[in-house]
C-alpha cells in the first residue's frame, strides 16, 4: 500500500476507535442513569460523563442512527433493545475488569474505576472470557 493511503486508512481506523470507545461510554452511561429509575435527558448525560450538552446531542444522534437509543424531540433519551444489550455488556466487562484490577492487583477503587473505563473498550472476546471465568474463582471482600 502507498504510504499516503496508509497514513489515511489508519488515520480512519483511529477515527472510529475513538467514535467506538466515547459511543460505548454513552451507551453506559444512559443505562447507568435508566437503572437508577430516572428520565434521563441530554442534560443528565452530559452531568454523568463531564461533557458538554451539544456533545450529548452529537452522540445521541449517532446512536440514534445506529439504532441503540431512541428520542423524542428534546425529550427523554432511552435505549433500545440492541442498545440496552450492548450496554449491558459494556457494563458487564467494566465491573470484571474493575474486580480484577482490585481484588487481584490491589488496585485502589478509584484508579481501577477510571483504568477499567479505559481497558473495556480494547480488551478482546477472548481475554474477557478467560478473565471473566477466573474472577469467578477470585474471593472478593464482598464475598
Amino acid at each position: 500500500m502507498i504510504p499516503k493511503e496508509q497514513a489515511e486508512r489508519e488515520r480512519i481506523m483511529e477515527e472510529e476507535k475513538i467514535l467506538r470507545e466515547a459511543s460505548e461510554n454513552y451507551l453506559e452511561a444512559i443505562l447507568k442513569l435508566e437503572d437508577e429509575n430516572r428520565h434521563v435527558r441530554s442534560i443528565d448525560v452530559a452531568g454523568e460523563l463531564g461533557v458538554s450538552r451539544p456533545s450529548v446531542n452529537k452522540a445521541i444522534g449517532v446512536l440514534k442512527k445506529m439504532g441503540m437509543v431512541e428520542q423524542q424531540p428534546y425529550g427523554r433519551i432511552s435505549l433500545t433493545e440492541e442498545g440496552r444489550r450492548q450496554a449491558n455488556e459494556i457494563m458487564l466487562r467494566h465491573v470484571t475488569l474493575k474486580k480484577f484490577l482490585t481484588f487481584v492487583l490491589g488496585v485502589d477503587d478509584a484508579t481501577a474505576d477510571m483504568d477499567a473505563c479505559k481497558m473495556e473498550h480494547v480488551v478482546s472476546e477472548q481475554t474477557m472470557r478467560n478473565l471473566t471465568a477466573y474472577i469467578e474463582t477470585v474471593p472478593t471482600k464482598q464475598e
